[in-house]
């Protein structure tokens, strides 16, 4: 019913469809529509476009709004889940409805994770708050602009994007406490999943998320039907799975680089310690060292030539930054979760927490800079 040729004003009825997100004096969020009003004639329709307000307004997860204003579409073809943008200077052109709708299941997911934000917030430094935030619940708006800007130089700021890598730090450390209560082996994999499912709700289900939840899940799934773990075919069902619930998630970025950087380590890895004849080294310590580079450089060949296309830098320095890097970031996952359990299980330990995640913080982006910082350590294109 919407033209692209034509600019409106548009009436559109519906509700709010994500968490609305606080940038430049404003809101942005994803409007679900319902209803369409085109010169006083009413239309059912369905979709989603992207509303920015400017102005400090109250918004909420499926709130019922009604929306005037003009609509266009966004720079690129396939720019997120919503093919049209309607942007209002205030909020005169916004009339609240006394309705909320929505899924009962993510307005659950997200009082979870605002009351995991509050945590953070109550307990830790405004650095090391932002920093938790983003790497444990995927909130990064507030993070420092030069925080940011030399995380990208040292191509460590995935880590600030919660993915693949933290759901595996999820149940690694979820499978080690199973363990350590003598929980038998099956049981074990169940509770995996089920730890997966709970840190996929905390987050607050955005889409990454819930996009490594399902890599995960089919991963120890294999383990539970004890069948041979094939990370090949676990990868390729994943993204059979996410794709067919939303195919328009192959032009995703977000999905783009999960599935390069774990493709090339499942291919490429094994070709590298092969060549690399690695297996025959007798120092157990320089073997994992020597892995773990192979790793990281697996990771990086699989995702340079997207992050240079689209984020316009090369980073050569990530294959020796990423070795000190990602055992921080797991501390650092360990020490926000162990915290914001404390919180509410025994708020005695609280101070001990917050000093070792302190401390994690400033090692992680003290090294982050240091590398960044070498010679040759990326480079802009």
């Amino acid at each position: 019913y919407i033209s692209h040729q034509n600019n409106g004003p548009y009436i559109i009825k519906g509700f709010i469809n994500n968490n609305p997100v606080v940038r430049d004096n404003g809101f942005s969020f994803i409007f679900k529509i319902e209803e369409v009003v085109i010169e006083g004639e009413r239309y059912r329709s369905c979709g989603n476009i992207k509303v920015s307000v400017k102005g400090v307004n109250d918004f909420s997860y499926g709130e019922g709004l009604m929306l005037i204003g003009p609509l266009s579409r966004p720079y690129r073809l396939f720019a997120g889940k919503a093919p049209l943008l309607m942007q209002l200077r205030d909020s005169s052109s916004i009339l609240h409805l006394n309705t909320n709708k929505g899924s009962l299941v993510i307005r659950l997911a997200l009082f979870l994770k605002n009351n995991m934000e509050s945590v953070f917030l109550r307990h830790l430094s405004p650095l090391a708050s932002s920093i938790n935030r983003a790497m444990i619940l995927g909130d990064k708006k507030s993070i420092p602009a030069a925080v940011y800007d030399y995380m990208v130089k040292s191509a460590t700021v995935h880590i600030m994007v919660v993915s693949g890598f933290h759901v595996g730090v999820i149940a690694f450390i979820s499978g080690v406490f199973l363990k350590i209560l003598r929980i038998p082996r099956r049981v074990r994999y169940l509770g995996v999943m089920l730890f997966l499912v709970i840190y996929c709700f905390i987050t607050g289900a955005s889409i990454p998320v819930v996009r490594s939840t399902v890599m995960g899940v089919f991963l120890i799934m294999g383990c539970f039907m004890q069948r041979e773990i094939s990370l090949k075919d676990s990868l390729s069902l994943a993204a059979l799975f996410i794709l067919i619930i939303d195919p328009r998630d192959l032009f995703s970025v977000s999905f783009q680089l999960s599935f390069a950087s774990v493709a090339a380590i499942a291919y490429l890895y094994p070709c590298l310690k092969m060549l690399s004849r690695v297996e025959k080294l007798r120092k157990g310590f320089l073997r994992s060292l020597i892995k773990s580079c192979l790793v990281s450089l697996s990771a990086w060949i699989g995702t340079a030539g997207l992050i240079a296309y689209y984020f316009k830098i090369v980073s050569p320095v990530a294959i020796l930054a990423n070795i000190f890097i990602i055992p921080l970031a797991s501390l650092l996952i360990l020490s926000g979760l162990s915290l914001a359990i404390a919180s509410v299980v025994h708020p005695a330990l609280l101070g001990a927490f917050v000093s070792f995640n302190e401390l994690v913080v400033f090692l992680l982006l003290g090294l982050s800079s240091f590398f960044s910082n070498l010679p040759f350590a990326y480079r802009y294109l």
